[in-house]
């Protein structure tokens, strides 16, 4: 009888493993297209053996628990990755708004503009001189004028656009947060008496995804289960408690601050990258540099316009031909607009004399060994230009470092549909198995207590 009780208790043990496995296997196929779902995996063992004279004799199976495939460095590395990749993408993104905003090639609002204002002047000077030709002059003047106030409006509107973008990813940042918080405490509370809250790691590990693309991080797992997240170096998460970012962000030397509250108090922090540092970047490494850059070539073309025209005769002597120095206040001279034929066209005033016309015309590619204003503006093109195949380039090789990194994470936690067929054919062999093995043993016991 204690034969057959041991058979009986292994076979049961196995026919046990089988439901769990097909359980487990189950679970896997069912959630094969859930976004964040790492595969799970039964755990078996051999049970100790019972020790006889002859030997050991095995007891079966035993279930050591169901434990979820990951690869925790690969996971770290893919978050770092994305972090990176949050960055480029951001920047990408402004820096394409950028170009469209400056025109293409064929279509270059501001460039178009100076190149018809000076070619203006360049027709004013040929002779025979045609008075009727400076209505001409002052009409590409505001349209230069006009060119410059949209650039300015529409960088001050991608920068208000930028920077409700960063308040909106620090509100986002701090509900992940909060919610990393609150699945902490469900873990805790899970795992208390042994077990596994597998499906809300899952949960945990995918939210901690989406706060690694706005911002770099790392985690620490406790023995409880719960995971401390840290960003810039200050623990933000530990077990269910949360700091939050408040909306301030400011500069400070060549990176970013972000304000965090304590207990009451204010501190600063340093910024990790990820996408809320990529938008910052984009707001004072591209749109305001690029605004200030636009602002020196308005201030250049006033000042050096305004030099040679103040030196002409007109009617009523010499004046200003732009007033304002920057794209938002640049405006021609109202009297000039009133009166085109105030505009100057050489020093003397005399009929022929057309200096300064001339002067005024090479502006746009000679300012006699100074840096032209047309060069000054192709600098800036280009440089925008220059920066946009950079960061292109970084963000076409970081999605092709974060897309292999998440290859290899769906190789090692991703569920195949094919290999979990395979292991539930291979679970119900064993069940129908174990089964049989029952059936015997109880045939056996009939088979005895028939003899009785």
């Amino acid at each position: 009888m204690a034969g057959l009780n041991g058979i009986m208790d292994s076979s049961l043990s196995a026919l046990l493993a089988a439901q769990l496995g097909m359980a487990t296997t189950s679970h896997n196929i069912s959630n094969s297209a859930t976004r964040g779902y790492t595969r799970q995996d039964l755990m078996l063992s051999a049970r100790r053996p019972s020790v006889m004279g002859y030997g050991s004799l095995g007891t079966g199976v035993e279930v050591l628990g169901i434990r979820r495939v990951q690869d925790q460095l690969l996971l770290g590395n893919l978050r770092n990755q994305n972090a990176r990749l949050g960055s480029f993408d951001v920047v990408d993104q402004t820096l394409r708004e950028i170009e469209g905003l400056l025109g293409s090639v064929d279509n270059d609002h501001i460039g178009n503009a100076l190149a018809n204002f000076f070619e203006s002047w360049n027709d004013l000077a040929q002779p025979p001189f045609n008075e009727a030709l400076k209505v001409g002059v002052v009409q590409a003047a505001e349209t230069l004028v006009a060119e410059f106030r949209n650039m300015d409006a529409s960088l001050r509107d991608l920068e208000r656009d930028l920077a409700s973008r960063v308040a909106a990813e620090v509100q986002e940042l701090n509900r992940l947060l909060g919610e990393v918080g609150e699945l902490n405490g469900q873990i805790i509370l899970a795992e208390a008496g042994g077990g596994s809250a597998n499906d809300l790691r899952d949960r945990r590990d995918l939210v901690i995804n989406q706060i690694s693309s706005i911002a770099a991080l790392t985690t620490r797992e406790r023995d409880d289960g719960s995971l401390d997240l840290v960003i810039a170096g200050r623990t933000m998460v530990s077990r269910d408690r949360v700091t939050l970012f408040e909306d301030s962000v400011t500069v400070q030397g060549s990176g970013f601050t972000v304000g965090v509250v304590t207990a009451g108090n204010q501190q600063q922090v340093s910024l990790s990258p990820g996408r809320l540092e990529g938008l910052l970047t984009a707001q004072r490494d591209h749109v305001t540099r690029l605004r200030n850059q636009l602002d020196d070539v308005a201030t250049q073309l006033v000042d050096q316009v305004n030099e040679l025209h103040s030196l002409g005769q007109s009617a009523v002597g010499g004046r200003v031909f732009f007033t304002g120095s920057t794209l938002e206040d640049i405006a021609v001279n109202q009297a000039l607009v009133t009166d085109p034929g105030l505009v100057a066209i050489g020093r003397s005033g005399l009929s022929g004399d057309n200096e300064l016309a001339l002067a005024i015309a090479a502006l746009g590619d000679n300012a006699a060994g100074r840096v032209s204003v047309g060069e000054a503006y192709r600098g800036v093109i280009t440089e925008v230009a220059g920066d946009s195949g950079n960061v292109a380039f970084l963000l076409e090789s970081q999605e092709g470092v974060v897309a292999s990194l998440e290859a290899r994470m769906a190789s090692v936690s991703g569920v195949s549909l094919d290999e979990e067929g395979a292991r539930l054919v291979q679970y119900q062999n064993s069940y129908n198995a174990a089964a049989k093995v029952i059936q015997t043993v109880q045939e056996m016991y009939d088979t005895l207590l028939g003899m009785v």
